[in-house]
């Protein structure tokens, strides 16, 4: 879909002449043929609607997941799925998943819509370390840690007169 913003990670995909991999489905087949059509033939690598333990063996051998959202998710569960099978997250420093990401540590964070940032940012993920990327996860988004978050949101609300 478009607000997810496809067409800036492929264009940064093509800049540094890797492959992209797509999961999902093709909910607007125009807008994923232009697309395509916009950047070298064999960039995108449409690999559907997979299984989750076929995506996550997928993903978690990608150098990096390029998350170009234009709009301000509010969350951004792929990014910390990504993370959580050890995948450093290149990603626009906007909405949820430029509060998930932290540049460095666990990826890269760039300026909004910034195509040849996002480039520059792709050829940085080597220096991030895997297992950082799933011990953010474990210390900061697992079950526990959100079911212990919810529980003290419920009883902070609970105690109000």
């Amino acid at each position: 879909a478009p607000e997810k913003g496809l067409e800036d990670a492929a264009a940064a995909a093509a800049q540094v002449g890797l492959p992209l991999a797509v999961w999902g489905l093709r909910e607007d087949p125009a807008y994923a043929a232009a697309v395509e059509a916009s950047v070298p033939a064999g960039t995108l690598q449409w690999r559907g609607f997979l299984p989750t333990a076929e995506l996550q063996a997928q993903l978690g051998r990608c150098r990096a997941l390029l998350n170009t959202p234009k709009w301000n998710e509010a969350y951004g569960n792929v990014v910390v799925e990504a993370l959580a099978c050890g995948v450093p997250v290149v990603a626009y420093r906007r909405g949820g998943p430029g509060e998930l990401v932290q540049s460095g540590l666990t990826g890269e964070l760039v300026p909004p819509d910034d195509v040849d940032a996002l480039a520059a940012a792709v050829g940085r993920v080597e220096r991030i370390e895997r297992a950082a990327c799933r011990r953010w996860v474990e210390q900061h988004a697992s079950r526990e840690v959100l079911a212990e978050r919810l529980e003290a949101w419920l009883q902070a609300g609970l105690n109000r007169p």
